[in-house]
């Protein structure tokens, strides 16, 4: 949700003849550039300030697109990049230095669509907070881990889903290469020329950017995506000089960050112009996108054709900067946001993790106390002015998760005055699919935004206790066993469905080949709740080598692991329904004791016992695959949709 508002400016030709013949037009790019060129480094990793020096020595823009900075980094000081002390505040703020962004990459690198909907909505909007906060400065790009956003299992609806979500959050802009692929998503994309050293379309690049031209528009072209030492795909950083000396210098590019290319081609899409002519002048009126939701403060360009530069005697503006644009041959001006527009100077955060009402426990930021509450149907956000100063110009941006109907609801109050406070409120209404979005812990976020002695952004922040899911998802219905080697002949995987007791390690448990001993379990539901609920979840990690170490090749050389999964299913009545899940990773499913080769499952009324074999891998794809999460099980009617009536249920203890 993008507000508008109005700016005004007034042109002096030479003569009436030039004001008529004026035809006035918002620039497509800054300057009028027909193509933007910049950069995205993804992952938390010291090399990124290495990254920026190379940068700055050839006049180069990018972003910076990061996970929690408090939670990890990725060292190479073997590539000379010194880790700073404080990094999770330190390094973003660095990044920034020579007119670079940052921009968001979630909290914690997990695949989105393995994720229930509120995880996702905290992955993405939370990992935007924390951004801003220690970076000081705004979010609004973002890109996915793993250039992960869709499994073909969920049918396309965890891709929609996740961009409802982009948007609630405040994203504009996805650097992803050609995400949009023709769709209408409201959320811009960019066009890789260089992925992880690697020239892209016919080892130049060069035919890429023939393609977009072609296609008209004006385009983001990308250096992508990792910060060059060897190990993580590029050849060093000589390469990455190679790169900038091969594209810098292009007259008809604009050399800018994916935070200025996102408000600019905002508002070029989105701002309507009005003009009237009253002799030699000519007045020009703009409904403008609102810059605390760009992201971005670039001045706009608006372009007069039909006229010379020479034309023009003289430019005015109520509020806002304008000068000529300087672009040779073409009669253009640089049009700024109006002062009171101006940017965010502070960025501060108010938790309530416990959803309390200890108003005292608030600490101030700028001047401002924020308590934000979550009520059964409605949410409540305190204000209170713990200042001298007055506070001016509070606009509240409510952003809710997609259980609501309301995605994003404005709020906004004049002025509060020393010691005043104001309490505003807003009602919940489900959304009329609610299937799925109301799992987990819920992740509720108000945006104030606000001018004291200087403007500034407090976000408060509160979260729902976990409501259990419903039973008729998978994910809290089975029992695991595993894992266990899937390539070794002498372990037959049937043998397990008998031998193992629940929760303790008995007379008949087996001894894994690296010393573990195994029984029937289930991963504790606080572990595995941010998972989507119809995954089964086997470990509820992302299984990469890195993580469990146990099972790299220099243990033990098995391609596969097994997981034993033992549910029981409860129908209503007699009843046929099919089953999707990962055929390249479900070996083997038995109902009642009956292999189901075509995912067809005939349920008999009652307690129904299901078996599945399940293996994730230990080659290179397995870190890189939402499948090691756990096991995505659904059941559904002849026409797709969930099953009705069926529930799942987790065996009992022997």
């Amino acid at each position: 949700m993008v507000e508008t508002y109005e700016q005004a400016f007034t042109v002096e030709f030479r003569s009436p003849e030039s004001a008529r013949k004026a035809a006035v037009r918002v620039a497509g790019l800054y300057h009028d550039f027909k193509a933007a060129f910049s950069t995205r480094m993804d992952d938390n990793n010291s090399n990124d300030i290495r990254v920026a020096e190379v940068m700055a020595r050839f006049g180069q823009k990018g972003t910076f697109f990061l996970n929690d900075p408090w939670a990890w980094w990725e060292g190479n000081a073997d590539q000379g990049s010194a880790m700073p002390h404080e990094p999770g505040s330190e390094v973003p703020r660095g990044l920034r230095a020579g007119g670079h962004s940052i921009g968001a990459h979630t909290l914690s690198h997990d695949y989105l669509p393995a994720l229930s909907k509120n995880a996702a909505f905290k992955e993405i909007m939370g990992s935007r907070i924390v951004l801003e906060v220690q970076s000081g400065s705004p979010v609004s790009t973002f890109t996915f881990p793993f250039m992960y956003w869709r499994s073909p299992l969920r049918e396309g609806l965890d891709r929609t889903d996740i961009e409802e979500v982009l948007r609630r959050s405040g994203i504009v802009q996805l650097a992803e290469d050609g995400y949009n692929g023709g769709r209408d998503t409201g959320l811009q994309d960019a066009c890789f020329i260089v992925v992880d050293g690697k020239a892209v379309g016919g080892g130049s690049g060069e035919s890429v950017i023939d393609r977009e031209r072609q296609r008209g528009g004006r385009p983001l072209f990308l250096v992508s995506m990792h910060a060059w030492p060897e190990r993580w795909g590029g050849r060093g950083f000589p390469i990455l000089e190679e790169v900038y000396r091969r594209w810098a210098g292009r007259q008809d590019w604009w050399y800018c960050n994916a935070n200025e290319y996102a408000a600019y081609r905002h508002q070029a899409l989105h701002t309507v112009l009005t003009t009237r002519v009253d002799g030699r002048s000519v007045r020009v009126t703009l409904a403008r996108p609102d810059p605390l939701d760009l992201g971005d403060w670039v001045p706009l360009t608006l372009a007069f054709d039909g006229v010379g530069p020479e034309e023009v005697l003289s430019l005015s503006s109520e509020g806002a900067k304008i000068e000529a644009s300087g672009i040779p041959g073409l009669c253009a001006v640089d049009l700024s946001h109006d002062g009171e527009f101006g940017p965010v100077a502070a960025y501060g955060r108010s938790d309530n993790p416990g959803n309390s009402d200890r108003w005292d426990d608030v600490a101030p930021f700028s001047g401002l106390r924020a308590l934000l509450q979550r009520r059964p149907d409605h949410l409540v956000l305190h204000l209170k002015n713990d200042g001298e100063a007055p506070l001016r110009r509070i606009r509240v941006t409510f952003r809710l998760p997609l259980r609501w109907r309301e995605g994003v609801v404005r709020r906004n109050l004049e002025a509060l005055g020393p010691g005043s406070t104001a309490t505003l409120k807003i009602d919940l209404s489900e959304r009329p699919e609610t299937d799925g979005y109301a799992d987990g812990v819920e992740y509720d976020v108000a945006q104030v935004d606000f001018v004291g002695v200087s403007r500034a952004r407090l976000y408060a922040l509160c979260e729902a206790h976990r409501e259990d899911a419903p039973a008729h998802f998978s994910r809290e219905g089975f029992l695991v066993l595993g894992p266990v080697p899937g390539d070794l002949a002498e372990l037959d995987p049937q043998f397990f469905g008998e031998n193992f007791p629940v929760n303790r390690a008995g007379e008949r448990a087996y001894t894994a080949p690296w010393g573990r001993s195994l029984s029937w379990r289930a991963v504790a539901a606080p572990l595995a709740g941010f998972l989507d609920p119809d995954i089964v979840p086997t470990s509820a990690q992302a299984n990469t080598l890195d993580i469990h170490g146990w099972h790299s090749s220099s243990v033990h050389p098995h391609t596969r692991m097994n997981y034993l999964l033992r549910g029981m299913i409860h129908a209503p009545v007699g009843m046929t329904v099919h089953a999707v899940f990962d055929r390249t990773r479900v070996v083997r499913v038995e109902l009642n004791g009956v292999g189901v080769s075509d995912g067809s499952l005939e349920l008999r009324e009652g307690a129904n016992e299901l078996r599945i074999l399940y293996h994730s891998l230990l080659a290179c794809d397995s870190q890189f695959n939402e499948g090691n999460y756990g096991c995505y099980f659904r059941l559904v009617d002849a026409k797709g949709r969930r099953a009705k009536g069926v529930r799942f249920e987790r065996p009992k203890p022997a």
